[in-house]
């Protein structure tokens, strides 16, 4: 009998501490979402979990979704970030792959800087032929060694490219630190084989309470922070494309394997490390084509003091008319072969 009363009362304590805890949550996020919100720059739902990958966006989605920013985000059934549903109907293949700055995150879908190349090629007169497929296999976050793999599946799938575009960031290495050491793998999105029945409840925790985001931000950044530490080669004086140099390579033999010609740029013309001039040089002794975008931008900056390039929101990218003198500088490298 003592026994018993022992139990029950341990079961009532453990009841009032969970009462407790419960309440305490509850408070805290109220007053974290009416006195300091936490706004994250992506949405989760829209992934899917990818075991060569790490992650893709899901095929047929068109979410516009508020999360730090406003943004669109839009796939085909081939999973590419296109209007278009297929490019059956086209000649001439054209893959642009890259990060977010390939996607077009943060921005209308039709804003990104392949869907303005796509209208710079296809436009003839008033009238839009179906010429050049500019498939935008660009996905946030994806560093050099994605990219390849991105590459080579829709390569398979599709047929090799014309032409092969890629605007390589100043994140890319750090992507293929976290990409290559299962980070990117065990992200809490659908269809992860990592949380089991745990999954929807910690989804729904972790990006839709503010309590749970702030958990998920601090656990995300000690974990990145030890997977950058490992790395010896992160300190060094070497600019993130010259770390990236065997992405290039790989992607020089890609090309000619393919039949088809390469188009590099970089999508940070004054990053301190010298990358943007790098690659430029780099695409020179390969006999590989450069688009040259930022000379017009700053021609345009020079005419129009006080021009933004950058969107007003965390996740920053280049406005709508950066992107289209970036479509520009790969236009004339493609039409140059006419």
């Amino acid at each position: 009998m003592a026994l018993k009363k022992e139990l029950a009362l341990r079961f009532l304590n453990l009841g009032i501490i969970v009462a407790v805890l419960a309440l305490l949550f509850f408070i805290f996020e109220i007053i974290l979402r009416l006195y300091a919100p936490l706004y994250l720059t992506g949405y989760l739902g829209v992934y899917q979990y990818d075991r060569a990958l790490g992650f893709r966006l899901q095929d047929n989605i068109h979410v516009f979704q508020t999360t730090d920013y406003q943004q669109e985000i839009l796939t085909n059934p081939l999973g590419s970030v296109n209007f278009q549903k297929d490019f059956h109907q086209y000649q001439i293949p054209v893959f642009a792959i890259g990060d977010s700055f390939t996607q077009g995150t943060g921005l209308p879908a039709d804003s990104c800087y392949p869907f303005q190349l796509d209208l710079l090629l296809n436009m003839q007169g008033e009238r839009y032929v179906k010429k050049y497929a500019v498939i935008n296999l660009g996905l946030s976050a994806f560093g050099g060694e994605q990219n390849l793999l991105a590459l080579k599946r829709y390569a398979a799938n599709l047929g090799p490219p014309r032409y092969i575009l890629y605007l390589g960031a100043g994140n890319d290495y750090k992507d293929d630190l976290l990409f290559k050491s299962g980070y990117r793998h065990k992200h809490l999105m659908a269809g992860s084989p990592y949380w089991g029945w745990s999954l929807k409840p910690l989804m729904w925790l972790t990006n839709e309470t503010e309590l749970g985001k702030r958990v998920k931000v601090l656990i995300a950044s000690l974990r990145r922070q030890k997977i950058f530490s490992n790395d010896g080669k992160t300190g060094a004086q070497k600019g993130v494309a010259e770390l990236e140099a065997p992405v290039f390579e790989e992607l020089v033999k890609l090309s000619k394997n393919y039949g088809a010609r390469l188009i590099v740029s970089w999508a940070g013309p004054l990053d301190p490390d010298g990358s943007y001039q790098w690659l430029q040089e780099f695409a020179r002794k390969k006999d590989i084509a450069f688009a040259d975008w930022y000379p017009a931008v700053q021609s345009v900056c020079q005419s129009i003091p006080g021009l933004p390039l950058d969107n007003a929101h965390s996740g920053g990218h280049y406005r709508t008319w950066v992107n289209g003198q970036i479509a520009r500088a790969y236009a004339k490298q493609i039409l140059a072969e006419r």
